[in-house]
């Protein structure tokens, strides 16, 4: 009988988690500028910043889901008897639960161009605070216990079953959006996890049009 070998995570397994939370604080930066400055009435530019939203909006619901459906599960299997830990769990996903509705108030905002205006830079002070929070919060207590509780390979494994719910367009916009600014290291080091047909089609087309896109100015 043959046994599977289990590896314990390493620091460079963690790496495109921490590109993720990087990735949202970059644009969290972004829309604090928008709530400090309004968003412009040039049309080009008005369609930049939307552009720039609706990507951060929709990677920051597709990491919460991939987390909710398979990372936090798996931990509390793991984690069951250790009520320290589960209480950081819970609050990951209280957390999840109160980012959503901020993220669809500035939805509400951005689409109402009457009244929209009015509150849009103070429901995007909220979502910018509540993300830093929640991010700082999951490095410091929730990514030691991924660290401690999970094997390498099935960190892998949660890697690749997400990658199979996402769709292909769900795909070429992730991608280009997580490598935009990252240190080459970094982007190195994910990159090379991707399957070498993504890491083609990701070089020769979805990074080029993610790239000539105009966002957020």
């Amino acid at each position: 009988m043959t046994t599977t070998k289990s590896t314990p995570m390493s620091d460079a397994d963690l790496e495109v988690m921490y590109l993720i939370h990087d990735a949202f604080r970059r644009d969290s930066e972004r829309l604090a500028r928008v709530a400090e400055k309004g968003v412009p009435e040039d049309p080009a530019t008005h369609d930049a910043v939307l552009l720039g939203w609706h990507g951060f909006s929709r990677e920051l619901h597709q990491h919460h889901m991939i987390e909710d459906e398979f990372l936090w599960p798996l931990m509390r299997t793991r984690l069951g008897q250790e009520p320290d830990a589960l209480e950081v769990l819970d609050a990951m996903e209280a957390e999840h639960s109160l980012i959503d509705p901020t993220l669809a108030a500035v939805e509400e905002a951005f689409d109402d161009r009457e009244h929209g205006p009015d509150v849009l830079a103070e429901r995007l002070d909220a979502i910018v605070h509540l993300l830093r929070s929640h991010l700082a919060h999951e490095e410091r207590d929730a990514l030691p216990l991924v660290a401690r509780a999970l094997t390498s390979e099935e960190w892998h494994q949660i890697s690749k079953d997400a990658l199979r719910k996402m769709s292909l367009s769900d795909v070429a916009a992730t991608t280009p959006y997580l490598f935009e600014g990252a240190p080459e290291d970094r982007v190195r080091l994910v990159f090379s996890e991707l399957p070498l047909p993504l890491r083609l089609v990701h070089r020769f087309w979805w990074e080029p049009k993610y790239r000539h896109a105009r966002r957020w100015e």
